[in-house]
């Protein structure tokens, strides 16, 4: 008994050509089918046994013909929005439409290779982009293709095996000197605001963290701070509270007596101002808020911090390198990167020692010196 030659040929055409099941629609059951057609009768068997193969095995795969941007905004709303903060997801945002989406604007998402995507980092870098931009943007990418191959969209992810840009340890350089930093304490306090700029100094936690530090946070008898909160703006919130990114951010930090006086005269001053506004007092419990007890705008505390330094006199630094000048003391003194790992929040000592690079380069030199004195001056 003869079998029906599955391989046609278009007489209008001559070429050779197959229609062949490969399974059927997951969600209507119906019967899906695969069309290809050949130059010749030859490539067209072949790929026909191809195909027959992978189906036998259940290996057959059918790239999604969705365009990129259409699936990547998908994922976007539906998985990664849902598992990251406001703002973290504002940013990202912003990634991925003026860089992902700009660039693979026309691709459909089974189009896109591993070649393409070092093509695009390498379009980054051309356009000016750091590399820990592009390390960002290949987070993104590396998650929506993994949920991509889940979807059964794509059979692999391209990312796995792209080559973004290594990010290189950036130094931290300009910070203040022990005298340029005294003079800017003495500016705060004669101003009555160093309970914004102080702790800091003398802690190293970060903006977000010291807006939300709320006085039911300080225990006064141990002369600790909880960490466990911060304050944030975002575009579409405003301004919101959020609770500290991982477990090692959330932490108790021990601090000196003069931090706790300091803490102590602030809220005398905090109470008073309360009691002569009452009701018109919005009590948040907040240790620095607005002289109505409202949360502080991170963008006006840094107009304000700006302004402290012009006339502080002191160089131009940003709010978190007061975080940085906390870590590189504590180093300089040669205080155990442990402790500086904890007080910072870190989540490894090696990223507090990688941080402070040129801190520990000094630290050595002064073990190397003293080893010397000892060896040959004994």
């Amino acid at each position: 008994m003869s079998t029906k030659d599955p391989i046609k040929k278009d007489e209008k055409t001559g070429n050779y050509y197959f229609r062949v099941d490969v399974g059927r629609h997951p969600k209507t059951g119906e019967r899906k089918q695969k069309y290809q057609s050949f130059r010749n009768k030859k490539d067209a068997k072949a790929a026909l046994i191809s195909i027959q193969h992978q189906v036998s095995e259940g290996s057959y795969f059918e790239p999604s013909k969705e365009d990129f941007p259409i699936f990547m905004n998908k994922w976007f709303d539906r998985v990664y929005r849902r598992g990251v903060e406001v703002t973290t997801a504002e940013s990202r945002k912003h990634f991925m439409d003026k860089h992902i989406l700009t660039y693979f604007e026309r691709f459909k998402i089974s189009e896109i290779n591993t070649f393409q995507i070092d093509e695009f980092y390498e379009d980054c870098l051309d356009n000016g982009l750091a590399p820990a931009s592009i390390k960002i943007i290949h987070s993104l990418l590396n998650q929506a293709f993994k949920k991509a191959v889940k979807w059964k969209l794509v059979k692999f992810n391209p990312v796995t095996d792209s080559s973004p840009p290594p990010v290189k340890n950036k130094r931290i350089t300009g910070l203040w000197n022990e005298e340029e930093t005294k003079r800017f304490i003495a500016k705060v306090k004669e101003k009555n605001e160093e309970s914004k700029y102080v702790p800091t100094i003398f802690t190293g936690i970060r903006r977000g963290e010291m807006l939300g530090l709320k006085w039911e946070d300080i225990d006064f008898n141990e002369g600790t701070i909880h960490i466990q909160r911060s304050l944030t703006r975002t575009k579409s919130n405003g301004i919101i509270f959020k609770d500290v990114k991982t477990e090692s951010s959330n932490r108790v930090i021990a601090t000196s007596n003069y931090i706790i006086n300091l803490l102590l005269e602030h809220k005398s001053r905090q109470d008073k101002q309360k009691e002569r506004l009452g009701t018109a007092y919005f009590d948040h419990g907040l240790v620095n808020c607005t002289i109505d007890g409202k949360p502080i705008d991170p963008g006006n505390l840094l107009r304000q911090f700006h302004k402290l330094m012009g006339e502080a006199d002191v160089p131009k630094i940003s709010y978190h390198d007061l975080r940085h000048l906390h870590a590189t003391f504590l180093m300089a003194m040669g205080e155990n990167p442990k402790i500086v790992q904890e007080r910072l929040g870190h989540s490894r000592v090696q990223v507090t020692l990688d941080t402070y690079t040129h801190v520990n380069v000094e630290m050595q030199r002064q073990s190397a010196n003293k080893f010397e004195e000892r060896m040959l001056n004994s």
